[in-house]
């Protein structure tokens, strides 16, 4: 039986046309990932240890597989996000140039076929995103990205055949990059709205003939961005949603930057699929076609998840990326310094901890301001006593951000005390009041304040919640002026803060705040509390405090308190 499948597939991968007239159609098979972040090996480069559900290695090894089951028919994509993310993007990035970029030569060992660009690809700066991409044999695509003088920064689609057939890949990325890497991208490139950028795209790929169209977007399904669309004049972060809704001419879209996984959905006849992110899975989807008078049609599509897990890493893949993770491992176990206590980060999104302190308390000295604010991106982040290496440092702070520093009014301030405090949920009154984090808004996007004394009330609405607000001991004014150290995300916008995206900017070295934090334990040696640690913040009542931490364990996901993850198989949407 196999045989036969196989010399079918033979006949139809020569003869399309003529197979189809004869009621048999023709199988065109998409693969994809999406927001790789570096994860090419399965290895924990914070903690140096193997990992057994992820990897692109493991990736290989499904694509091989597909391949083998559909010869001539499979087309590899990436919806984004490949080139930052962990240790061994960063020694790509800045420390080991002279190689090969590893996420580039294992994409061009498996044979992609396209890449959309993703928000992330930006935060090196240009001139490291164009080295990288110089070196695939892919073109990477953003159909919305434009530089000043409305030439395309990269290639709009691509179009390649499969089955007889000229399949379109149409690329788009989130235009939140304006705001996340506005730095980088600044008098250079331009990223507007998706949609009637991927509209052009397609028919122009119809127009020269493509008989379909599969769009690879970095952009969620649905939802509010997280930065203000008005004020910025930007389009939707979320957009794959809208796309299927109002483009015609698209048979599949392949989406990512939401971290979530869907198998498959149907919108207005699109299908959408999203694989998980780190290449923990694979989309893959079926579009089947045949021949009705002289064009190719559509007859069914679906799309399956196939997970990373329990598939071995493809040698060759191994093999071919041994320099860059072998580098990837001695950059981050390096030790910088000792500490002699404990750091923990487990309770820093309901209480004021040293850990946290360290990392604003570095940022408020190296850029000499009043204030400073950082978030706990991982609660599962900490300084165990003893060495401290580069990885705990890392995973602390895993974001390739930059310093900045503003100078904000008072009202500013308590405005962005306000949003930060949005990051918690309640509901009920009086004595049946209960707490937890807000399931739409990342724990990343709750900003800590080093520098000003405050509380967190949760008993008084959203909005209202930030009581006792003082700086070197005096309540503070509407109209006072205060710097403020931040990242170079936050200080854009970022997450909800638009109060701050034309604050004037009064520090901006491009230091990465990561390496502040390395340097910052180098040259003390070891790491006390009592160098950075003042309690200045608190949330209240404490029971609601303990009540939202314990919503925080049981959701057991300290990276990022997200929605419920939407089913791998959803009913079609309207």
């Amino acid at each position: 039986m196999e045989r036969l499948i196989a010399a079918l597939c033979a006949v139809l991968t020569a003869f399309p046309a003529a197979a189809s007239a004869q009621g048999i159609p023709v199988d065109v098979v998409i693969a994809s990932t999406t927001d790789v972040h570096g994860r090419l090996r399965g290895w924990d480069y914070y903690a140096d240890t193997a990992e057994s559900a992820r990897g692109l290695a493991r990736a290989a090894t499904i694509v091989d597989s597909v391949r083998a089951a559909n010869p001539g028919r499979v087309i590899l994509v990436d919806a984004g996000d490949l080139l930052q993310g962990n240790p061994l993007t960063y020694v790509a990035a800045r420390l080991d140039t002279a190689a090969p970029h590893p996420v580039i030569a294992a994409m061009n060992a498996m044979r992609y076929d396209a890449a959309a660009i993703g928000n992330h690809e930006f935060n090196y700066g240009l001139p490291v995103l164009r080295r990288a991409l110089s070196q695939a044999n892919f073109p990477f695509l953003a159909a919305n990205a434009r530089r000043p003088d409305g030439t395309r920064a990269w290639p709009a689609y691509t179009i390649v055949a499969r089955g007889g057939m000229k399949i379109a890949l149409v690329g788009a990325t989130t235009p939140g990059s304006m705001v996340w890497d506005r730095e980088h991208l600044a008098g250079q490139v331009v990223i507007g709205d998706v949609v009637p950028e991927v509209r052009s795209a397609v028919e122009a790929a119809r127009a020269e003939g493509a008989d379909a169209v599969v769009v690879l977007v970095h952009g969620g399904l649905t939802g509010e961005a997280s930065y203000d669309t008005v004020t910025t004049g930007l389009g939707s972060e979320n957009p794959a949603a809208r796309i299927a809704h109002e483009v015609a001419g698209i048979d599949a879209i392949v989406y990512g930057h939401s971290h979530r996984e869907l198998a498959d959905t149907m919108i207005n006849g699109v299908l959408l699929t999203q694989p998980r992110n780190w290449a923990t899975s694979v989309s893959v989807a079926h579009l089947r076609f045949e021949i009705r008078g002289s064009e190719w049609r559509p007859i069914g599509k679906d799309a399956s998840i196939v997970r990373a897990a329990g598939h071995a890493e493809a040698p060759a893949l191994v093999a071919l990326l041994q320099r860059g993770h072998d580098a990837a491992r001695a950059y981050a176990s390096q030790v910088v310094g000792r500490t002699a206590v404990p750091w923990r980060a487990d309770s820093a999104r309901v209480a004021d901890t040293p850990l946290m302190d360290f990392v604003t308390e570095t940022m408020r000295r190296a850029a000499g301001t009043d204030l400073a604010s950082a978030a706990a991106f991982s609660l599962d982040a900490r300084l165990p006593a003893g060495p401290i290496t580069v990885a705990q440092l890392a995973q602390l702070y895993p974001y390739d951000n930059t310093l900045k520093a503003v100078r904000v009014t008072g009202a500013q301030l308590r405005a962005y005390l306000e949003q930060s405090a949005r990051y918690f949920r309640v509901t009920g009154e009086g004595a049946a009041r209960h707490a937890a984090p807000d399931p739409g808004i990342p724990g990343f996007n709750f900003e800590m304040v080093q520098g000003a004394d405050y509380t967190i009330d949760l008993s008084r609405p959203a909005g209202d919640r930030i009581t006792g607000l003082r700086v070197r001991g005096r309540a503070v004014r509407d109209d006072d002026s205060l710097t403020l150290a931040l990242s170079n995300y936050r200080a854009g916008g970022g997450g909800g803060y638009a109060m701050l995206r034309d604050a004037p900017v009064v520090h901006d070295k491009q230091l990465e705040i990561r390496q502040l934090l390395i340097d910052e334990v180098t040259r003390r040696g070891t790491l006390r509390p009592a160098d950075y640690f003042v309690r200045n913040w608190s949330v209240t009542p404490q029971s609601l405090a303990a009540e939202a931490y314990d919503a925080m364990r049981r959701a057991g996901d300290f990276e990022a308190v997200r929605p419920a993850p939407l089913p791998t198989k959803s009913k079609p949407a309207p």
